[in-house]
């Protein structure tokens, strides 16, 4: 699809949708007129890389001519969280380094689309399914969770109910039924057996694409079904966001307002038919249309400059937070000034250099030491929790929170706990542990979700753990769980650190390691320090416990032939016997040393 304007000097305005499907890019003046189109393959944020992302809306934008906008929106299917948002402008600064940017997800820009800033409630029921819902100042999201754990009612669903519903006709009769033969007629495919094998393999969009066969056979039985069953569970969805946004039905002077997108709908009457008949059962009263403007026109109208300071507002972002979190206060932190001891590190000989590190990471443990009180105290409070059936938690970003995962990770075999009862929160998840994702320490509200949705609460304890004492991340972290009356302790690196919460239920343990070898490399002293930290927070805690005997650990998991020997030498030390009698009997208990001793 092409359509190339005329180079102009008037000031313009890129907009840009990505969906499972497809991308469309569009070129507007400010005031909304498009000046050209081009449409591309899918462009889902999560399922992309950056550079296959940035080919794309290059490829795009070539077909739309060469002028620079002066304004670019990019609002794509997977765009979840501030982290994702960030990665989204980063990529059109790429392209477009000196226009103003927005970035969301595909809802946001189909809300724009077909309401302005106005209220309403969008349906997409394309490839997935998901609904926006704007009530004055509330803005509510319901699905869009993916094909896995939702899209209920989205072509990729119907397409899969087909196939199943095909599979069992078969089973029953032992011949193909007519949506079956239509079926493999519109997949290229010759036998029902041919279809397991493209059932496995092919893409969700590639799914989704049999509802033309369920919507050219819509009076079939098994097909009518299929498209009820979507109607119904789209119209639950559309009800369930509009309770959310505080809407009324049945207010006939003010009926809510849905707009379907064109995906499934616009081309398919008799789905459209009954999908409003669904819909106005679960909201008497809703007007129910399709929506003719296309989402990438909503992107960019939520891109123009005189929309870009409203669109941050409605989304809870302070237009001067960037320069806030680009500072941070790192300009005060020990870990980020020069160290006057190595200044000509590039000049030094390897043994001088090893001989350096050395003698800073000696530095570490008597700057822990200042702290020892506060360590005392943190401790005191993980035992006391655990004891009452709390958890520990760690959050952190970057080297922290790696560090923190791992200190987390080795308790169950070391100790023989739950495994949920030392918790590694890492910002950007399990990738975050092998491949830098550090833009993801910038967004507090992420911090904030992670405490929610990991339950942590009263009976819990969360440790933050930030070099610098600033980072987004771990800070909204520790307010989040504050308000919920979680105990919670800072780890900071930075005595300078102004974070502070009431300190009833609060401890800033700051750590002055001072500068590192090399400036800003938090994994050196700081690093190391914080190891040591937690060895301490879990180690005591679970001597207290009494997971220790002597100094033997004797809760462990021996999971592993090394362990298997550990196990025996404790047992065969607490017993006085022999190392063959004790494997012998750790053998015949299945390795339960904590049967054994009678505990």
């Amino acid at each position: 699809m092409k359509n190339t304007p005329q180079r102009s000097s008037v000031p313009t305005v890129i907009g840009i949708e990505g969906g499972a499907t497809h991308t469309t890019m569009v070129l507007t003046s400010t005031r909304g007129n498009v000046l050209g189109r081009a449409r591309g393959g899918p462009c889902n944020l999560r399922l992309l890389r950056d550079a296959e992302i940035l080919r794309l809306w290059k490829e795009l934008f070539a077909r739309l001519g060469d002028t620079p906008p002066s304004a670019a929106g990019a609002f794509l299917a997977g765009c979840r969280t501030r982290t994702d948002e960030a990665r989204v402008k980063r990529l059109l600064k790429k392209i477009w380094p000196h226009a103003a940017c927005a970035a969301g997800n595909d809802m946001q820009s189909a809300l724009a689309a077909a309401f302005r800033a106005g209220d309403g409630i969008i349906l997409i029921c394309g490839t997935g399914s998901a609904i926006r819902a704007r009530h004055g100042n509330r803005e509510v999201h319901v699905g869009g969770w993916g094909h896995v754990g939702g899209d209920d009612g989205s072509g990729y669903w119907m397409g899969r109910k087909l196939v199943h519903h095909i599979f069992q006709s078969y089973d029953e009769h032992g011949k193909a039924d007519i949506l079956a033969q239509s079926a493999l007629a519109f997949l290229g495919l010759n036998v029902v057996e041919e279809l397991v094998q493209w059932s496995l393999e092919a893409p969700k969009d590639e799914i989704a694409s049999l509802t033309r066969v369920l919507f050219r056979h819509h009076r079939h039985p098994a097909a009518r079904h299929i498209l009820l069953e979507s109607a119904l569970l789209l119209a639950d969805e559309v009800a369930l966001a509009a309770r959310k946004a505080g809407f009324r039905p049945g207010h006939r002077r003010q009926p809510i307002q849905v707009a379907v997108n064109p995906g499934l709908a616009k081309h398919q009457p008799q789905f459209r038919k009954i999908l409003a008949l669904a819909i106005r059962k679960k909201l008497p009263g809703a007007r129910v249309f399709v929506c003719e403007t296309e989402g990438a026109v909503g992107a960019a109208r939520l891109a123009a400059p005189s929309q870009i300071s409203n669109f941050k507002s409605q989304m809870g972002v302070d237009p001067g937070s960037a320069a806030r979190v680009s500072g941070r206060g790192l300009s005060s932190a020990m870990t980020e000034q020069r160290n006057p001891r190595t200044l000509d590190l590039d000049r030094r000989s390897i043994p001088r250099l090893v001989r350096t590190m050395l003698d800073e990471e000696s530095r570490t443990i008597p700057a822990i030491r200042t702290q020892a009180k506060s360590i005392s105290r943190a401790i005191t409070w993980i035992v006391n929790a655990l004891k009452r059936g709390g958890r520990l938690f760690y959050i952190g970003a970057g080297t922290s929170g790696r560090v923190g995962v791992l200190d987390a990770s080795e308790c169950p075999p070391t100790f023989g706990c739950d495994p949920e009862m030392v918790q590694g929160i890492m910002a950007g998840g399990w990738r975050a542990l092998y491949q830098s994702m550090e833009s993801s320490e910038d967004d507090a509200d992420y911090g904030k979700q992670s405490v929610r949705d990991r339950g942590v609460g009263r009976k819990d304890v969360l440790v933050g753990i930030a070099a610098s004492g600033s980072t987004p991340f771990v800070l909204g972290a520790l307010e989040e769980a504050h308000s919920k009356g979680t105990k919670t302790i800072l780890l900071t690196f930075n005595p300078n650190s102004s974070f502070i919460l009431h300190p009833s239920s609060f401890i800033r343990i700051a750590i002055p390691t001072g500068p590192e070898v090399v400036t800003g490399s938090t994994r050196l002293k700081a690093g190391t320090a914080t190891k040591l930290v937690l060895n301490m927070f879990t180690t005591i805690s679970m001597i207290r416990l009494g997971k220790v005997r002597g100094n033997l650990m004797v809760d462990l998991d021996p999971s592993c032939e090394k362990l298997h020997d550990r196990a025996a030498r404790i047992y065969s030390a607490l017993k006085e016997i022999p190392h063959d009698e004790a494997w012998k009997r750790l053998e015949e208990a299945k390795w339960n040393l904590k049967k054994l001793l009678g505990r």
